[in-house]
């Protein structure tokens, strides 16, 4: 649990104890497959595996006669199912990795103890005020001290209408913090 009702920010010793407990305000990234790898996977597929066991079942009776355009033509559908399969996932985790890149690269003002910075979304550590405008990225998990934002929430819902979010009464905040992209 952790509990603050500092607003003057974090020092920047607290700031690495933080990063060092809890980690980077990231993505874990996993490591990319290889376009050879990806391709005998699509092989996986439950289509290709039909179409395959129609080339085998084919294969067999082509022994039997000379008709060999069918097994041709099942095994280049194969090989073009797979191939264009295989080339539109590579190129959806490429997309998918320069989006994370450049969501990276977005700032988010903190007040820390020296003051209103701004730094890279993955700068920010848990225990950080993060002060945030209308058209502003929410950074990372957090709780609301002071104010209310109306969020856009569709992209981890899939709801329409805006979410909106309050500080407590009160003024105490406490959070259960559950890992590294959680923040105050």
């Amino acid at each position: 649990m952790y509990k603050s009702n500092k607003l003057h920010g974090l020092s920047e010793k607290e700031v690495k104890e933080s990063r060092e407990k809890y980690g980077e305000n990231s993505l874990t990234k996993k490591k990319r497959k290889g376009f050879v790898r990806s391709f005998l996977e699509s092989f996986g597929d439950p289509i290709i595996k039909v179409l395959l066991t129609a080339l085998a079942i084919n294969t067999i009776f082509l022994f039997n006669s000379a008709d060999w355009f069918e097994s041709v033509g099942i095994a280049t559908a194969i090989l073009l199912a797979t191939l264009i399969s295989t080339i539109s996932e590579y190129g959806n985790e490429a997309a998918f990795e320069k989006l994370q890149e450049e969501a990276s690269r977005i700032n988010s003002r903190v007040q820390r103890k020296n003051g209103l910075v701004q730094i890279p979304m993955s700068e920010i550590v848990v225990g950080d005020l993060v002060l945030l405008q209308s058209g502003d990225k929410v950074p990372a998990d957090g709780i609301i001290i002071q104010g209310q934002v109306d969020v856009d929430q569709s992209s981890l819902n899939g709801e329409s209408k805006e979410a909106k979010k309050t500080a407590p009464e009160n003024g105490e905040f406490i959070a259960n913090v559950r890992g590294p992209r959680a923040c105050t």
